[in-house]
């Protein structure tokens, strides 16, 4: 993979408007990036930052950084902020010989894909850089039944099948928009992952309503209607789809789990009278 940004030497004054996170093995990092990249991010949005030249960019010190990006962070460091804090964690990260992948994400939908993709693989100290705050990233649990549509979208959203998948009971049934069943999480992910659902990689899932219905304080009924809008590859985008998703959902520990979803699309007839 050639992430052009792992070769750039200028210095980071302060990581305006970047999700920030640290991941403990190369490899993972490599992977974060090619599923940051698979989710539409530009390759010159991406920096991986590790060893010697990855601390020349973060760290202050180094007097051919210049002044202007010295009293930039002199300035954070005088009054003690917790973004100078963050960013002595992610200096002291790289000099232990960790990874720090830099993600620019202006938009909310983008933070939360951008500290998702980085969580799934691996990356802990997760936060967004805005212009003068830091603000923690946590990973996204499933803590209600109304918490599985949204991780669905971003899971589909980020084209990640294990992600989607592990939304799943190992032996769960999903009905795809096309009526094909896959009979357990395995199948699942790969019905995604292999073209069993051909429009996965190449649209977004934007959720427009939800209703949740508990059948038992440990099992609900959940209904999202959501748009799917397609972009196949250097072509326009094709008329947004709107579906149902229903998914039943049990409570397990302090996570709630799938057993079963079916994926009905709308006619233009249905869509009118909804």
């Amino acid at each position: 993979m050639n992430v052009a940004s792992t070769e750039r030497r200028d210095f980071v004054a302060y990581p305006t408007n970047r999700v920030v996170g640290t991941v403990t093995d190369a490899a993972k990092a490599r992977e974060a990036i090619g599923a940051l990249l698979r989710a539409g991010f530009r390759e010159d949005a991406i920096d991986l930052l590790q060893g010697e030249t990855g601390l020349h960019r973060l760290d202050h010190t180094g007097a051919e950084h210049g002044f202007l990006a010295q009293f930039q962070r002199t300035v954070i460091r005088a009054f003690e902020l917790d973004e100078f804090k963050h960013l002595t964690h992610h200096i002291e990260d790289i000099r232990a010989g960790r990874c720090v992948v830099m993600v620019l994400a202006k938009g909310q939908a983008q933070r939360s894909l951008a500290a998702d993709i980085l969580h799934q693989h691996g990356a802990q100290f997760v936060g967004f850089y805005g212009r003068w705050a830091w603000a923690d990233l946590p990973p996204h649990r499933q803590e209600k039944p109304e918490d599985i549509p949204a991780a669905f979208a971003r899971a589909w959203n980020a084209h990640d099948a294990e992600a989607l998948a592990s939304l799943f009971d190992e032996d769960a049934e999903f009905v795809n928009v096309t009526g094909i069943c896959w009979h357990d999480r395995e199948s699942i992910r790969k019905g995604h992952a292999e073209g069993g659902e051909p429009i996965f990689n190449r649209s977004t899932l934007a959720i427009d309503d939800m209703k949740v219905k508990l059948l038992a304080p440990n099992v609900a009924l959940v209904h999202a209607r959501m748009t799917c809008q397609c972009t196949p590859e250097n072509e326009t985008p094709t008329q947004p789809r709107t579906t149902i998703v229903s998914f039943v959902a049990h409570q397990l520990g302090e996570r709630w789990l799938c057993a079963a979803a079916h994926n009905t699309g709308l006619s233009s007839e249905h869509i009118a009278r909804a």
